[in-house]
């Protein structure tokens, strides 16, 4: 059995690589230089060289695979559209690796009781409207005969299988901190955001591709907490004496100098809350659910 990965240096990505190869699979990893090359020959991944954008890399990767994942950049709408085209009536299994903050209200760190699922969605803020229209792009894929599955997580945690063993939001967070000297959130902190462990997601992931049918989508989420708390805990890891301090969301956008005001408007502001209880019927267990206590241990 083979697998082909996008992202396959990044955290999910990586980590499903690895988790692919201990099941068996031949594990093929897109990369963009050679960087990372002896890294992924130390974990038995074997390295493709080339971008999302080099069609006929992609395609013929794609086409010699049991196995697609799609977890380079869940806003690419080109790669997608190759890997789409290219396993049009195949067998191929192509998982996507979306995100949460479809669902993210711009809250700025207020509270919001509405909590989504698959079948009861909002309608995308306008930043979120590409992203979505992806997804969808997928699900309807199936008709095509494409065996098409979407992932959808919240904020993931733990350390990763792969090359890269941190997350995304968290690390941010503590970047954020150290900056300031204290712990910040947004607005009144009360905003609540998903989380699941990266051991859990993959599990996930697997289970999806070995049971799920064409089209399905499927949030990841096993437990919730607010940014508040979040962000007091990551002080009380650093060290730092005095309490966690509330930011003005125009205050985050205007002096921490974010790569992409997306990162403080939904990482930082958001209510992020969904409810994965079609992933449980699918059979998935996850085993973590206190990301609060994995953060104190």
């Amino acid at each position: 059995m083979k697998a082909f990965v996008t992202g396959v240096t990044g955290y999910i990505g990586g980590s499903l690589a690895v988790a692919l190869l201990k099941q068996g699979y031949e594990v093929r990893g897109l990369v963009r230089s050679n960087t990372h090359i002896r890294e992924l020959g130390h974990l038995g991944v074997i390295p493709v060289l080339g971008s999302l954008y080099d069609t006929d890399i992609v395609a013929r990767q794609a086409q010699d695979a049991d196995v697609v994942v799609n977890a380079a950049d869940a806003d690419n709408a080109y790669v997608v559209s190759t890997l789409l085209g290219a396993l049009k009536g195949t067998p191929t299994r192509l998982l996507h690796v979306s995100g949460a903050s479809v669902i993210g209200d711009r809250a700025g760190g207020a509270f919001s009781d509405q909590c989504w699922t698959e079948a009861n969605q909002p309608q995308p803020r306008l930043e979120k409207v590409g992203r979505v229209a992806i997804d969808h792009a997928l699900q309807d894929a199936a008709r095509d005969k494409v065996h098409t599955l979407v992932v959808c997580p919240t904020l993931v945690y733990g350390e990763g299988l792969g090359v890269r063993k941190q997350s995304i939001q968290i690390p941010l967070l503590q970047a954020l901190a150290r900056k300031h000297g204290v712990a910040v959130y947004a607005g009144s902190g009360e905003n609540r955001t998903g989380h699941v462990h990266i051991q859990d997601l993959v599990s996930l992931c697997l289970l999806m591709i070995d049971e799920a049918p064409a089209g399905t989508f499927l949030f990841a989420e096993n437990g919730e907490v607010a940014m508040k708390d979040l962000a007091q805990m990551l002080g009380n890891k650093l060290g730092f004496a005095a309490p966690a301090q509330s930011k003005s969301m125009a205050y985050l956008l205007r002096e921490c100098c974010f790569d992409d005001p997306q990162e403080a408007e939904y990482g930082l502001g958001s209510n992020i809350r969904v409810c994965a209880d079609r992933a449980r019927e699918l059979g998935w267990r996850p085993s973590h659910h206190d990301l609060l206590g994995w953060l104190a241990r």
